[in-house]
């Protein structure tokens, strides 16, 4: 199944790199995900270098009259001799749905997420999260809302025998594919259709397994496990004859990725370029990811991936987005979409194939650990002409 012609348009704007693991982070920086991040591939629990970058990035400084009061003491995330790491996310979102004219405006909170790690010795690191609106009750039930596969809580133990060697990873947590977003409505890792997106990967997806990350080089990051798939099989996809899981719950999980990182001009221009592979029986997904930046100043990423189950769907997705850091704590952006998917049994099989975004935006550091996302998204779906939404996000961060 041959990934579909791309076409690209970028123009002018540019996006911020907050303090999670964004690709954007890295090009802006020169940093790799685990530089800043417990983690190989980022995501979760800040590192003592991931707090420290973030922590006075801010239009208010936390040195005014204003604020000084509220962080006075606040000098690092570690604890107990720097052995203990705490950290944390939430978000919530104001949106309304691009695929209905008359969609309601919702409020709601995306993420609570406290980070916790543990520095037993210099190899030994257990780390955990649990994201408290992962429980969140569906109106006038009991029933938790989640996305399909999303676990409230993972955790893993990270063990590194001596230097140079790989690093082996254990327990419950989300495999290393492909680049880790912090917004959770992007197109990569999704089903994009005329009418709806549908997530493949949920935000907090996790499998119980394994896996083996090589560092060493300061240009090369390689990582392979083999997982469980219970949360994969919860994928349930809409088809003519209702719905059916996308995997088997008894198949293994099996994730390669693979990023080369370089440095150009004494370090001002950054780059990575990687892949990586997901395959659980019938069940495949595929990205290849690239990006340039300029240090301090721009970035440009671009990500292409494919999900295929074998005579019933292929979904390719490309995402590119162009990013300035206009201010330290202004980063405007535009991000380009689009989703092209064929299917024997899904519902939208007979809707126009191809759906496409375009969103404008910019992230902006109100004050130490705040940041506000305003976003003027523009769609053309199954919709009569192009339909426009405001979003808005709220991160706290620590």
């Amino acid at each position: 199944m041959p990934l579909l012609p791309l076409s690209i348009v970028l123009l002018v704007l540019a996006c911020q790199t907050t303090a999670v693991a964004l690709p954007q982070f890295a090009l802006l920086s020169g940093n790799r995900c685990s530089n800043c991040h417990v983690a190989p591939a980022g995501g979760g629990a800040r590192s003592d270098l991931g707090w420290y970058a973030w922590q006075d990035v801010s239009i208010v400084p936390r040195t005014s009259s204003a604020l000084a009061w509220a962080y006075d003491g606040d000098e690092s995330n570690a604890f107990f001799d720097d052995k203990l790491l705490l950290g944390l996310d939430a978000r919530v979102q104001s949106t309304r749905s691009a695929f209905s004219t008359s969609a309601p405006r919702t409020t709601f909170p995306m993420q609570a997420t406290l980070y916790a790690a543990y520095r037993a010795t210099d190899g030994l690191t257990a780390e955990a999260q649990f994201n408290v609106a992962a429980l969140r009750k569906a109106p006038n039930s009991d029933k938790a809302i989640r996305f399909p596969g999303q676990r409230p809580a993972l955790f893993s133990v990270m063990y590194v025998p001596d230097t140079g060697w790989p690093m082996i990873r254990a327990g419950m947590f989300r495999p290393s594919y492909g680049m880790r977003y912090d917004d959770h409505t992007t197109f990569p890792y999704s089903i994009v259709t005329a009418t709806s997106r549908q997530n493949i990967v949920a935000p907090d997806w996790g499998e119980w397994g394994a896996e083996v990350t090589y560092e060493s080089l300061r240009w090369l990051t390689v990582s392979a496990g083999v997982f469980g798939s219970e949360g994969l099989s919860q994928l349930q996809l809409a088809g003519t004859n209702g719905l059916a899981s996308a995997v088997t719950s008894t198949s293994p999980t099996v994730v390669g990725r693979a990023v080369v990182h370089q440095k150009f001009l004494e370090s001002v221009l950054t780059s990575y370029v990687g892949a990586s592979a997901l395959v659980n029986g019938e069940f495949r997904m595929y990205s290849a990811f690239a990006g340039i930046g300029w240090q301090d100043n721009l970035a440009l990423m671009l990500d292409v991936t494919q999900a295929d189950i074998d005579s019933r769907l292929t979904s390719t997705n490309v995402m590119a987005e162009l990013m300035w850091q206009l201010a330290t704590p202004v980063f405007p952006y535009v991000r380009y979409e689009t989703g092209i998917s064929h299917a024997a049994t899904i519902a939208d099989a007979d809707r126009p194939p191809a759906v496409s975004s375009i969103v404008l935006g910019t992230q902006l550091f109100v004050i130490p650990y705040v940041e506000l996302r305003p976003e003027y998204r523009i769609w053309d779906t199954d919709l009569e002409g192009y339909v426009s939404r405001w979003n808005l996000q709220l991160h706290l961060f620590y």
